[in-house]
């Protein structure tokens, strides 16, 4: 087991385990374009929308318990080569399936004061005609800052949070152990183990490679040509998020 780790760690292990096992990775890429795509089925679709966060999750649990197993980036290489499909897709979707759905009712629960808190924010007696323009007219300036601020704050400590979480979420034990876990968000013994230097830097540097990764990618899936490029870049963030995870939940503190 690596008993220190950081982002530059982080993304060597992403590459050592994509470069390990190219062929592997590059079928994962495929079954998650193929599954992505089939969200836009009709009806259907609504079960692929569920199952690609599950896929993906369980992809960076797989991923994030070798980080906790491996001694080198060598070994990790070692580690992808013998890696298989059910490995990353079938092997942790208990874990996966348990995290996402706690995270789901983490977002309806959210959204739904979110809407409340908005819709507060004007008189509807003076909409009734549905216009926007009566309904600007009925907006409580105040009260709709009001509402955005809050929701700019409550996702900046999400964001925070998250690493941790994940990096709970990724050792857990089966789904029960998970869907727990993916709840430490409202756990304040949880946030007050977040609170040390060495955590805040981790997530700090990482959510500047992450903003800048989205950015590059964003700008290559504008062309088909390097479309492609972008689709093996966002796996391998992928990659790298799962270990940053792990290295995130080793600097909690106890």
């Amino acid at each position: 087991m690596m008993q220190k780790g950081g982002n530059k760690e982080a993304f060597a292990l992403a590459l050592d385990f994509f470069k390990g096992n190219i062929t592997l990775s590059l079928l994962a890429i495929g079954i998650l374009i193929a599954v992505a795509l089939l969200q836009m089925v009709p009806i259907v679709g609504i079960v692929f929308s569920f199952a690609y966060p599950i896929l993906s999750l369980a992809v960076q649990v797989y991923v994030g318990r070798l980080v906790t197993e491996v001694d080198s980036e060598e070994q990790m290489s070692r580690e992808a080569a013998r890696s298989t499909l059910n490995d990353l897709f079938v092997k942790h979707i208990d874990i996966a399936t348990g995290a996402v759905l706690g995270f789901m009712i983490i977002a309806f629960l959210f959204g739904l004061i979110f809407f409340f808190l908005l819709g507060s924010s004007f008189n509807a007696t003076t909409v009734q005609q549905q216009n926007m323009e009566a309904f600007f007219a009925s907006l409580n300036v105040g009260m709709a800052m009001g509402t955005m601020l809050f929701a700019l704050i409550i996702s900046m400590i999400f964001a925070y949070l998250t690493p941790g979480v994940l990096g709970r979420v990724i050792l857990a034990e089966d789904f029960g152990d998970a869907f727990r876990k993916s709840l430490l968000f409202f756990s304040p013994s949880f946030w007050k183990q977040t609170f040390n230097k060495d955590y805040f830097v981790l997530v700090f540097i990482w959510s500047i490679v992450v903003f800048v990764a989205a950015l590059v990618i964003s700008w290559l899936m504008a062309s088909i040509l390097l479309a492609p490029v972008a689709l093996i870049a966002l796996y391998c963030l992928s990659l790298y998020n799962a270990a940053v995870y792990v290295f995130a939940e080793r600097s909690l503190k106890q």
